[in-house]
């Protein structure tokens, strides 16, 4: 596995190995980021906060595990972290009719961005993984820290909510 000999020679302070280590997950990490956060940059934001995290946890890592599945849970630690800090502003203010929307389609859309936002962070990152991002519940489950019953048990109370709150019933 590429990644090991990469997450060793970082241990060892070559600064070039992590860079590739960052260049390779980068984009997965940010597509998380995005997921959880939302569009609108805040993802590229905490990307270099979840990699100073990495970076600081780095002598922790066991080489022999998988690098992703520990950086994709450093990044849910981050992304937590904002939304939690991000939360009592959003209480102030209420968006939801500064959302752009084009007809019905977007309104739909629009409805649907609020509801997940709404849903606890576990729920909501179990099941944009699942759905949007495409993963399997073991992956979802890995990236998490979670176990697969855990994942399906969020998945399905996110989905209850969705369809209670946007009016499909049961």
């Amino acid at each position: 596995m590429a990644d090991r000999g990469l997450i060793a020679r970082a241990k060892s302070g070559d600064e070039r190995a992590f860079e590739e280590l960052m260049r390779q997950y980068e984009r997965a990490v940010i597509g998380l980021c995005t997921r959880l956060l939302g569009a609108g940059g805040e993802a590229e934001e905490a990307a270099p906060d979840v990699f100073f995290r990495f970076y600081q946890s780095l002598g922790q890592f066991d080489e022999e595990r998988a690098i992703e599945p520990w950086l994709f849970r450093i990044a849910w630690n981050a992304c937590r972290d904002r939304l939690r800090r991000r939360r009592p502003l959003e209480e102030l203010t209420d968006n939801s009719a500064s959302v752009p929307a084009r007809g019905e389609a977007g309104l739909i859309r629009a409805e649907l961005r609020a509801a997940i936002e709404r849903l606890p962070d576990k729920e909501r990152a179990a099941l944009l993984l699942r759905e949007v991002e495409g993963l399997e519940t073991e992956e979802v489950a890995a990236r998490m820290g979670s176990s697969a019953v855990t994942v399906r048990s969020h998945i399905s109370r996110a989905r209850a909510k969705l369809r209670e709150w946007l009016g499909g019933g049961k």
